[in-house]
């Protein structure tokens, strides 16, 4: 039975220079910049929760390779900065989601005594945060009234289509639950298999080639870039506002509800509306002023890094069309994990 440092030593034989903490970096920035567009493309719901889980391996593999854990604050830095330069239109909670996860990366790999335990501890933690993110923010928006329409509107639909009544159950605190829960099952297995990423990359040196001679691969479908939509636009928006209308509606059709109900929702509605506004036009333009005030400090002391890292993009975005190419065999869900492994080990393996 092999001890972590002793795994440590034969891993970094074994890769020799193929694998250095700045092409970790690198491929934590691709992962940022581009990957959330390579699963948009492949309609992939749930994007965020791929994306966090992403971040865990790299910086789980920062931890291995650095001398330092302060390396992993270094290279979350390079990435919010790569992320700031490759897309300066990304909201400020995305940067914020990356200082997170770094922060949290070095806390957690201070030592590097307990690898394993660090790695699952920081999986269950990101994807923890990843998935209360969405629900905070639409608490803040909306407030608890939203969450209290869309108990009301299961339960009509449940009692008057399907003659299900169980006003006990709060259905919109289950579907909260839920969504958490598998964010934290998520965590829980990126956590376990980041713990035996060492191994695994021993592994995948002897059958992966470090140079290519050829990666021109089928490309992945692109869809077809749209102009930023306002949240009331979106997917979510529009379903708060059909829920919010059907709520409204059911509230004059039915005697059981409260005649404030109604009101309740229009003030949730003009609430959203007021902090929309307010966040926009107000608070994010402040903000992102000063942001880039500090990015543009930053480039200049990390430039040859941001450089190097920018140069690697087109050549990551070959491998992975490349391992699109080999997936071809595969049909939907099976080419779509097969993609995702190949392309993980691939790009951190092939010059």
């Amino acid at each position: 039975m092999y001890t972590d440092q002793q795994i440590k030593l034969n891993s970094i034989e074994n890769i020799d220079e193929r694998l250095s903490v700045l092409r970790i970096t690198a491929l934590w920035a691709f992962s940022e910049s581009a990957f959330g567009g390579i699963l948009h493309a492949l309609a992939i719901p749930l994007r965020g929760l791929f994306i966090s889980s992403a971040a865990v391996l790299f910086i789980c593999l920062i931890a291995w390779f650095s001398k330092n854990s302060k390396d992993i604050l270094k290279s979350t830095l390079i990435v919010v900065l790569i992320k700031a330069v490759v897309s300066p239109y990304s909201p400020l909670t995305a940067y914020l989601a990356v200082s997170l996860q770094g922060l949290l990366g070095f806390l957690f790999f201070s030592t590097k005594k307990f690898y394993k335990l660090s790695a699952l501890f920081l999986g269950l933690t990101v994807l923890f945060f990843s998935g209360i993110q969405k629900i905070v923010i639409l608490t803040i928006l909306f407030g608890n009234t939203l969450w209290e329409s869309l108990d009301i509107f299961i339960k009509k639909i449940s009692v008057e289509m399907f003659n299900i009544d169980h006003l006990e159950i709060n259905y919109g605190y289950i579907i909260i639950s839920a969504y958490v829960l598998l964010h934290l099952i998520a965590g829980l297995f990126i956590g376990i298999y980041a713990g035996r990423l060492p191994q695994k990359i021993a592994y995948y040196t002897e059958i992966i080639p470090s140079s290519m001679s050829s990666i021109n691969g089928e490309e992945i479908p692109r869809r077809e870039k749209r102009k930023k939509r306002n949240w009331f636009l979106r997917p979510t928006g529009i379903f708060i506002l059909v829920l919010s209308a059907g709520v409204i509606i059911l509230s004059y059709l039915s005697t059981e509800l409260e005649d404030n109900i109604a009101i309740s929702v229009v003030i949730m509605i003009l609430r959203s509306l007021v902090i929309t506004f307010i966040w926009f036009v107000i608070l994010a333009p402040i903000i992102k002023k000063y942001f880039q005030k500090f990015v543009a400090k930053r480039k200049s002391e990390y430039s040859k890094d941001l450089e190097e890292i920018i140069s690697m993009f087109p050549k990551f975005k070959a491998i992975v069309n490349y391992c699109w190419k080999l997936s071809s065999d595969k049909k939907g869900y099976k080419r779509i994990r097969y993609f995702l492994s190949l392309s993980f080990y691939y790009l951190l393996l092939s010059n």
